[in-house]
């Protein structure tokens, strides 16, 4: 139809089965890329090899000179401090009144247990964690946090919010859904909410290179190491 070729796009020996309906529409094909392995990377006292799909010249290399600098150092320490994905639908009301009376009973402790159950029944991870509420005028933002296991979630969060949305038409039948995201999730995005609030997990990571392993397996010194980050990166 396009009159350009699928020439040389992989074809057979892949499970579509595996996709179709959850990961991909309308494959035509799959793209092959190198995978490399970076480590072993010590960290939280436990061994870690790092699967890397790149075709990134000298990636895999850097990292892995990485790792063997904080294992050389005594490993790494993380901390997952908040896990929530959050989703933010946008409705409209006819007067900013009538908005008002839903995020109170979204807000209302009394609701929440019911809300939850409506929000994770589609999904055996995902599981509501609050709900916060933002009025402009006579539009609502409802801004929805669950966590979802080891995955990102983003699919898993929108399906939950659209069943509450449904659910909240029953009581709400004068409720406009404007969209099931309103932006103030915030996703693919930068914004003031996520930079205070968190999106997704939150960690604190900190690793020790000690002097000797910086000269040893990155090739410098601290100080010179120091004077180029604030060179490179502050100034």
């Amino acid at each position: 139809m396009t009159g350009r070729s699928l020439l040389g796009l992989p074809l057979e020996g892949f499970d579509y089965e595996s996709i179709l309906g959850q990961c991909c529409e309308m494959p035509v094909g799959y793209v092959q890329l190198p995978v490399g392995i970076a480590g072993p990377l010590l960290l939280n006292g436990c061994e870690y090899m790092v699967p890397m799909a790149t075709t990134e010249g000298c990636l895999v290399a850097s990292a892995n000179r990485g790792c063997k600098a904080v294992y050389a150092s005594g490993g790494a320490t993380a901390v997952l401090l908040k896990d929530g994905m959050t989703r933010a639908p946008v409705v409209r009301f006819a007067t900013a009144e009538r908005a008002s009376q839903l995020k109170f009973f979204l807000e209302d402790a009394i609701n929440f247990d019911t809300l939850s159950v409506v929000f994770n029944k589609s999904s055996r991870f995902a599981r509501l964690q609050n709900i916060q509420c933002s009025i402009a005028g006579k539009n609502l933002y409802i801004r929805f946090t669950c966590s979802t296991g080891d995955a990102m979630g983003m699919n898993m969060v929108s399906k939950g919010v659209q069943n509450v949305l449904d659910f909240l038409q029953n009581d709400f039948p004068d409720m406009d859904v404007i969209g099931i995201s309103g932006n103030f999730c915030s996703d693919k995005k930068p914004s003031a909410v996520n930079w205070i609030q968190g999106r997704g997990k939150s960690v604190v990571c900190e690793a020790v290179i000690t002097e000797d392993i910086v000269k040893k397996v990155l090739k410098t010194t601290v100080p010179a190491l120091v004077e180029l980050n604030v060179l490179k990166n502050l100034t």
